[in-house]
């Protein structure tokens, strides 16, 4: 059964080959048979020489008509032709012309020739249907006049008796040709699908829940390039994996520590052994903790919206100078003198953006600079621009961040170490970087512990 690509493939170029050497044999075979009927008539033609010779010696007395017919019957035997001559003055064996295709045909070779036209022709023999002959007609001239109409003509079986030996070698060395052929054909059909192969098996191993399969790559082929994209997909697909089963984890745990306070909460109110100052102080803690459980779904919701590009961004010119000092102004109650705002320029910078994504993404820079820091941690905002760009930073002087965990800071749900007592969703980043790239900026987080950590946002002033 064909059910591998292997065996289509060599199945395909077995019978495309054949099928090249029989197109090619038919035709070589067929050209060498046209070059020995071009060479039978060449002969005829050599011997239509002859026969006029033989014909001009008796118009010229030279012969006799007896000499002349004994000179045919001498040319006919020694180069195995016949010989036709119609003429009202002679005639010779006139009725073996009419032994060759059809009547109708025949006249009208004779009138053609009649006329002093010269004909060559490849006819049907009646007395044996299966063969042909190679027929010369010619002129035989006296005065300058047509006097006869000469027929030279051979049997074609002679000629394919000639060229049946080099037809014969044609076939036999195609069929020759054709295993060494089918042989490399195979090779080649197993190296070709070898790559093919391999990523069949990478491409099972995935499924079945091995992601670290990959497909070695050589050469820069569409084979290859295809693996590379394999490779790359297989690396997404672990990665993607490893996020969602550490999305699951920290799902899990976020939504365990609010809910494990609430039912404490709701189990001291159950067995009464809350007096009524603790009681309204359990009862804050679970309403802030239910709150908190209403945000972290509503980020991982927005997450979701933002993955699945289902966010719609509503952009317009944006003076980003007054919306950051609107969400500075926002902090401050919080913050009191940790937060300080740096702006390099007067002037107010504009952009083309939407003005509530990007209150969102500086809430978020901010909010985590002050959530994530011991008290007495000073942020400092600054804002930069020029005729292309405008960049924002959010810089502090706290803890830091090891470098390890700088290049996950943007999965969703990932805390550093150093934040992991602080609440949070885990989210914000993640947001944030969906924000920036929809906007046609960067975000990058530049940190080492104990010195602080910057966070550089750029944005263009003009979106592309």
């Amino acid at each position: 059964m064909l059910n591998s690509i292997f065996r289509k493939w060599l199945v395909a170029s077995i019978a495309i080959t054949v099928a090249i050497l029989l197109i090619l044999t038919i035709t070589i075979s067929w050209l060498v048979q046209q070059q020995f009927y071009r060479q039978g008539l060449n002969q005829l033609n050599d011997r239509s020489i002859t026969v006029e010779r033989a014909y001009k010696q008796f118009s010229q007395g030279k012969l006799t008509y007896v000499e002349f017919r004994q000179e045919l019957k001498r040319v006919e035997q020694e180069h195995h032709i016949k010989i036709s001559i119609f003429g009202k003055k002679v005639k010779y064996s006139k009725k073996d012309l009419y032994e060759i295709g059809v009547r109708p045909d025949i006249e009208s070779w004779v009138n053609a020739v009649s006329e002093g036209h010269r004909i060559e022709e490849i006819a049907k023999f009646r007395k044996q249907d299966d063969s042909k002959t190679l027929i010369i007609g010619f002129p035989l001239m006296k005065n300058k006049q047509v006097a006869a109409s000469a027929f030279v003509y051979l049997p074609i079986e002679d000629v394919k008796q000639l060229a049946a030996p080099i037809r014969k070698s044609v076939w036999l060395v195609s069929l020759a040709g054709a295993g060494p052929l089918i042989l490399l054909l195979w090779f080649a059909a197993r190296k070709f699908v070898r790559p093919i192969r391999k990523m069949d098996k990478a491409a099972s191993s995935i499924a079945n829940g091995d992601f670290t399969s990959r497909v070695e790559i050589k050469g820069n082929d569409e084979i290859a390039r295809l693996g590379s994209s394999f490779n790359l997909m297989a690396e997404r697909i672990e990665r993607i994996e490893e996020q969602r089963g550490r999305l699951i984890m920290e799902v899990a745990h976020e939504l365990r520590t609010p809910l494990t306070s609430i039912r404490g909460t709701l189990q001291a109110l159950s067995d009464g052994i809350l007096t009524t100052k603790e009681q309204q102080e359990f009862i804050a803690l679970s309403l802030e903790e239910t709150l908190r459980l209403g945000q972290l779904i509503n980020n991982i919701h927005e997450l979701s919206a933002f993955e699945e590009h289902q966010i719609k961004f509503e952009f317009k010119t944006v003076d980003l100078t007054e919306l950051v000092d609107q969400t500075v102004l926002q902090f401050k109650h919080k913050a009191g003198m940790k937060l300080q705002v740096d702006m390099e320029k007067e002037k107010h910078i504009s952009l083309e953006a939407d003005p509530v994504r990007i209150r969102q993404l500086l809430i978020n820079l901010i909010g985590n600079a002050l959530d994530h820091n011991p008290e007495g941690t000073s942020v400092i905002v600054r804002l930069y621009g020029n005729q292309q760009k405008v960049k924002v930073i959010v810089q502090d002087n706290g803890r830091g961040i090891a470098p390890e965990h700088l290049p996950h800071l943007f999965e969703r749900l990932y805390k550093a170490e150093s934040s992991r007592s602080f609440r949070g969703s885990g989210l914000g980043l993640t947001i944030s970087r969906f924000i920036v790239h929809a906007h046609g900026g960067t975000i990058l987080v530049v940190s080492e512990l104990g010195k602080g950590t910057e966070i550089h946002v750029e944005l263009p002033l003009v979106r592309t």
